[in-house]
């Protein structure tokens, strides 16, 4: 070799031994960066699992802002690298993986950088709490700094959504999907919570002008429309996020009858023989912006006041809510109050002792409902809550339509209804099913019917429906079925009585032709003495939606089922830009109910091929295509066919 070849040999040597150099130190940059990164979020875990009044505001802040000074770091260090991904997403089994290169970069620098603004304005929230501040006033401290920086940080969570979007998260095992899927749920409510920034100065109020809201207390043991009969209401005052004042007392003590009354409803006066409407009956509608105006409207406190909003809880949101809260010290009580014990609590507090129900007792029967708005509230105020447990519950509660809002502010409510939160019925461009009960009997006996449902659809022109509402009566004991007003020694008791009910199925506009099997029901049966002919009837429309009507009587122990067969329009069907045909069906579910198990079939047309469909069919064969599903929440079902 000669000295001029030796010399160019060495002096490729040498840069690739520098080369070499250079990229194990950037290599033990970029592992030592990780490394730091994992070891970080390791402890905002273990600091998320802990209680407020534990937390270190200053350590969460220093581990923050690490977080984010690494991931500046790790983007600049291989963020070029990672714009190659994409490029590499035919590589056979991992190609996916890499083309997400980019998406989780994005993700981590927009949450980082989020992680730390919100911080900075939330954190003297966590230092107010820990020095006994109420968590209504410490939200309102923070408010206005989060206000300001709300639109940089939803500039940030709009950017994260979209690099979620993004991502094959298919490809990826069950242990990453499940934090991505929490992830992907948990995005829209951040940015939805900025958006509620705007807005909460307004439903906070203030010193000057304080804001009162009616929490209805509903029993679903009387099922009604709107939840369950309205058997308690409380008028909350508060001022700059504070509780100035909370009454809690009997629906019936804001009758008012030196006032005019609108009449009542139709069926309450056909089954009940009632003439006027009244606040306790206000929830007709099962739409709650509805009801809640309504409740507005007829509520006589004796005294004048602006309504900001009404808050509506049935008694599974009061145990679920009572479980997130912790045990209520509640006076008089020897035990705490659980969400396991709140039943046997309001039982037992409503009985009356000497088993005389006097003038006396009728008054303070649902006392309890005071006392336990006020030991819930001094859990609050306390402190000792967990306010992710909480707040989970509560969102879990308004998806299931056992908590119930709504706002007088337009913008506020208009934030509840883009996240489905406002207990709305609005007419779909699809197929719709919303069964609508109403106890109309003077009882408990919702408490003891098993309801279930069936719906079949036939794609052949023209559009055929047939929907069946079978519900079956548990109840046991010998009782002459009397429709008029009258209490038990035991609350239980009164679950024990025949049931009377008007049933109304909410389906899209536009469908015609009802049909039904006949349910008659004596004049001796009803207020009314003409009695219930038995057919379904064509109600007026509600909300955009067609209405039809049936009255349903059970006696004790008995099953029936109701049968509408109709006519669909032709919009539930929708043709794709592929060619293919789209069908989609609306369920509802009514507030109060906790479950009702759904049985969907759809026929397809002659020859038609199934695409696909969802959620995943219980049966595909014969043309048919089956669901079976215990509905819960408003839940959309869809079947796409060429």
């Amino acid at each position: 070799m000669s000295l001029r070849n030796r010399t160019e040999f060495r002096i490729g040597l040498g840069l690739l031994l520098g080369g070499l150099l250079l990229l194990g130190i950037w290599l033990g940059s970029v592992a030592a960066t990780s490394l730091s990164l994992l070891r970080q979020a390791r402890q905002l875990q273990s600091l998320a699992a802990r209680q407020p009044s534990e937390i270190d505001p200053e350590a969460v802040e220093l581990i923050l802002r690490g977080t984010r000074g690494d991931i500046v770091k790790l983007r600049r260090r291989v963020g070029w690298l990672a714009q190659l991904g994409p490029r590499l997403g035919a590589v056979p089994r991992v190609g996916p993986l890499l083309a997400d290169a980019p998406a989780w970069l994005t993700l981590a620098d927009t949450l980082s950088e989020s992680g730390v603004v919100l911080w900075e304005d939330v954190s003297p929230a966590l230092h107010a709490l820990q020095s006994d501040a109420s968590a209504t006033a410490s939200l309102a401290e923070v408010l206005p700094a989060v206000q300001e920086d709300a639109p940089h940080v939803q500039s940030l969570i709009a950017e994260a959504r979209t690099a979620y979007g993004s991502l094959h998260r298919d490809w990826y095992p069950q242990s990453v999907r499940d934090p991505l899927d929490k992830l992907g749920r948990g995005l829209p409510l951040l940015y939805d919570g900025l958006a509620w920034s705007t807005v909460a100065p307004a439903l906070l109020g203030s010193r000057e002008s304080p804001r009162t809201y009616l929490a209805l207390a509903l029993n679903e043991d009387e099922l009604r429309p709107g939840g369950g009969f309205i058997t308690g209401v409380g008028e909350v005052r508060i001022a700059g996020g504070e509780v100035l004042s909370m009454t809690f007392r009997d629906s019936y003590a804001v009758d008012d009858f030196s006032q005019p009354y609108p009449l009542a409803p139709e069926p309450f006066k056909r089954f009940m023989g009632l003439d006027l409407w009244v606040f306790r009956d206000s929830n007709w509608s099962p739409d709650f912006p509805t009801s809640a105006r309504q409740a507005i409207a007829l509520y006589r406190p004796g005294h004048a006041v602006t309504i900001t909003g009404v808050l509506a809880a049935d008694q599974a949101a009061a145990k679920a809510l009572v479980d997130a809260l912790g045990p209520l010290r509640v006076p008089g009580e020897s035990q705490p109050v659980t969400g396991d014990s709140l039943l046997t609590y309001i039982y037992h507090a409503w009985k009356p002792e000497d088993g005389q129900m006097n003038g006396d007792w009728w008054r303070k029967r649902k006392a309890f409902m005071g006392s336990l708005a006020e030991a819930a509230l001094q859990r609050v105020q306390s402190g000792a809550v967990d306010p992710l447990r909480l707040a989970q519950t509560s969102l879990t509660l308004l998806e299931e339509k056992h908590l119930q809002v709504y706002f007088s502010d337009p913008a506020a409510e208009s934030l509840l209804a883009a996240r489905g939160w406002d207990s709305s019925v609005r007419a779909p461009q699809a197929d719709l099913l919303l069964p609508v009960e109403a106890n109309l009997g003077y009882n408990k006996a919702s408490a003891r019917i098993v309801r279930r449902a069936q719906y079949t659809v036939d794609l052949r022109q023209p559009l055929r429906a047939e929907t069946v509402l079978t519900y079956t009566h548990t109840g046991q004991a010998d009782h002459p079925c009397e429709m008029r007003p009258r209490y038990d020694p035991e609350y239980t008791q009164m679950m024990d009585r025949c049931y009377w009910a008007y049933v109304r199925l909410f389906v899209p506009p536009g469908a015609t032709g009802l049909r039904s099997d006949r349910h008659p029901i004596s004049g001796t049966l009803l207020a009314d003495p003409q009695g219930w002919a038995g057919e379904a009837i064509v109600a007026p429309p509600e909300n955009g939606c067609a209405v039809f009507a049936q009255a349903l009587f059970l006696p004790l122990g008995e099953g029936t089922a109701l049968h509408f067969s109709y006519t669909l329009p032709a919009q539930v069907v929708t043709r794709q830009k592929d060619g293919s045909w789209l069908y989609r069906l609306e369920l509802r579910k009514q507030a109060g109910i906790k479950s009702l198990p759904w049985r969907v079939i759809v026929r397809l047309p002659p020859d038609a091929v199934l695409l696909d469909a969802s959620p995943q069919p219980s049966r595909s064969a014969g043309g048919e295509v089956e669901f079976r599903l215990t509905l819960r929440r408003d839940t959309t079902l869809w079947v796409r066919y060429r």
